[in-house]
This record gives structure tokens, C-alpha cells and sequence, in this order.
């Protein structure tokens, strides 16, 4: 995304239009391209879970973990998984482009790995 705002600030700047928006396209361009080049190494997605808690990550974000003691409901349906941690706390995350059989094994292990930390 950085690449497309930073061509459009190089190109008004080769057209020669000195506008202040030539400035802003290139700040954001570079900033976009900064921001994207940190995070480079962030891993993509995922949902990982163990005996201790449940990890989720989103594309370009930090990975949330959750304690099955903490979680207080896991719902998986179809479309998204929505996990209840506390009165304002948890997460919903998209499962678009998961298999049924995928959405299946979330479905049975997440239930009952929380069924058997909550007992």
C-alpha cells in the first residue's frame, strides 16, 4: 500500500506540480512503506492452542493469548470465531478462507479443551 501512495507523490513531483498534496502522498508513502518493513516478521495468521491458553493471531498483528481459566465462552460457527474473555474483553476473528474440516477441528478441540479447563 506504501508503494502506490509513494509512485503518486514521485510522479506529481516528476510532473512538476509542487502541491501540497505531493508532500503528503510521499509522507504517507514512506510511512506506509516504514510501517509495512517492521512488520515484515510478524507471522500471518494463526490459532494455536495448548493445556495453558489459546493464542491468536490476525495478518500483521501481535499474537493475543488467552488463559482457558480466563475465557468465559468460545463460539465457532461458520463464518468466525468469537472467543469471551471477561466482561468487555475477547476477540472475534474471521475464518475466511479456513476448510469445513478445519472449522470441524476448531469446533470439537476448542470446546473441549475448554470444557476440560473450566471443570
Amino acid at each position: 500500500m506504501g508503494g502506490i501512495w509513494l509512485l503518486f507523490g514521485i510522479s506529481v513531483w516528476i510532473a512538476k506540480v509542487y502541491d501540497v498534496m505531493t508532500y503528503g502522498y510521499s509522507i504517507i508513502g514512506l510511512a506506509y512503506a516504514l510501517i509495512g518493513y517492521f512488520k515484515k516478521d510478524l507471522p500471518l495468521e494463526f490459532i494455536r492452542w495448548d493445556d495453558e491458553k489459546v493464542e491468536i493471531s490476525e495478518w500483521q498483528q501481535s499474537t493475543r493469548s488467552y488463559k482457558w481459566a480466563s475465557i468465559d465462552g468460545i463460539n465457532v460457527s461458520a463464518t468466525n470465531l468469537t472467543l469471551k474473555s471477561g466482561p468487555a474483553g475477547g476477540t472475534m476473528v474471521e475464518l475466511k478462507g479456513y476448510t469445513e474440516a478445519d472449522i470441524e477441528k476448531l469446533k470439537n478441540e476448542l470446546t473441549r479443551e475448554q470444557t476440560i479447563a473450566t471443570a
